[in-house]
């Protein structure tokens, strides 16, 4: 199944969550519509099955459908979308015991294909096989610290809303980032050492 770009405009969202609430079907078919694309973008960040992650994607609208009576108001959708993606991820990664969420070893997911903005981290995003490299960087971080990295940089959400996505506080996210770009800074210097030398 491929995710398509959505249609509905971003002012919508708070109507659709009121709607779905509501225990209108339009609501949740909206949300669906208007999130579902960056949702599987972001599941594909954290762990490279794309059917795990459709999975995991129903499963948090069918938990919204069942649980709509329950919902909080309206006042960061897309945060709390992505932080139900996350822990659903989560959980069942641990059930069906095929990746690790603190550490991924070296036969983790294969390397993420890399966005202008992964090539922006470090302000390298010229050599193509350097971003191919950081990609591989990427994929060997944490995934606690992946997961930083993937909402700050790539889904530009504020430290305070990683924060709330993540369950954990503001200073534990500043550490968390720092680390993975003290990580892949590392590996990118040891990656560009290793050039030279072959050259």
């Amino acid at each position: 199944m491929k995710y398509q770009e959505n249609p509905i405009s971003f002012s919508d969202r708070n109507e659709l969550w009121l709607s779905l609430r509501n225990g209108e079907r339009e609501g949740l078919e909206g949300l669906y519509r208007l999130f579902a694309h960056e949702l599987f973008k972001y599941g594909l960040a954290l762990v490279n099955d794309a059917d795990f992650v459709q999975d995991c994607i129903q499963e948090v609208f069918i938990d919204l459908w069942k649980y709509h009576q329950n919902l909080p108001k309206a006042d960061h959708v897309k945060v709390y979308l992505f932080r139900s993606l996350s822990h659903k991820i989560y959980r069942e990664s641990k059930k069906r015991s095929k990746w690790k969420w603190e550490e991924l070893g070296e036969d983790g997911p294969h390397p993420l294909s890399v966005e202008s903005k992964e090539g922006e981290l470090i302000g390298m995003q010229q050599e193509k096989s350097l971003q191919i490299k950081l990609a591989a960087g990427l994929d060997k971080l944490p995934l606690r610290q992946k997961q930083a990295i993937q909402l700050l940089f790539f889904e530009q959400f504020s430290y305070e809303e990683v924060s709330k996505m993540m369950g954990i506080n503001l200073r534990s996210v500043y550490t968390l980032a720092w680390k993975a770009i003290s990580s892949l800074k590392k590996y990118v210097v040891s990656m560009l050492v290793g050039l030279f030398f072959f050259i």
